[in-house]
């Protein structure tokens, strides 16, 4: 459930807890776990075996959708305003300056779960790296590629 509620009838400030621990805090009881982001500086929250959503710098949040679920909803994304979208990498960068950019997060969030839960099946990768790597992140063998593009991403 959501928890920012809680929060804010507590009496917060938006100046006295960062967005972005709210929305780490938010997903407490979600099947997440919070690590360090394997591209530093910062914090992820991650699945077993895969980083979803990255904090890197102030109050963004990088969230990982899969190439696919970007290239379906890109519109709706860019419509927003709340949302940058990194080209051809699945990640995109949310805005959380409101609490409306926390429920905003919790959608997507709840949707790369999803995205990439599927894109676990046997032949189906969908990761990449995370936009801020830079080039580490870039490195990817010709088989990762080919396979990338023969099941679409």
């Amino acid at each position: 459930m959501f928890r920012h509620a809680e929060f804010m009838s507590r009496g917060r400030s938006h100046h006295s807890v960062a967005y972005t621990d709210l929305a780490i805090e938010q997903f407490r009881d979600w099947p997440l776990h919070v690590c360090r982001a394997d591209c530093s500086p910062g914090r992820a929250l991650a699945l077993p075996d895969l980083q979803i959503v990255h904090f890197h710098q102030g109050d963004l949040a990088e969230v990982f959708l899969t190439r696919q679920v970007v290239c379906r909803i890109t519109a709706t994304l860019t419509d927003s305003g709340r949302v940058d979208i990194f080209p051809d990498t699945g990640w995109v960068q949310v805005h959380l300056d409101t609490d409306g950019d926390l429920f905003l997060l919790q959608s997507l969030v709840s949707l790369a779960i999803q995205a990439n839960e599927l894109s676990r099946r046997p032949h189906h990768h969908a990761t990449a790296p995370c936009p801020r790597a830079g080039s580490r992140g870039r490195r990817r063998s010709r088989m990762v590629e080919a396979d990338l593009v023969l099941h679409g991403f």
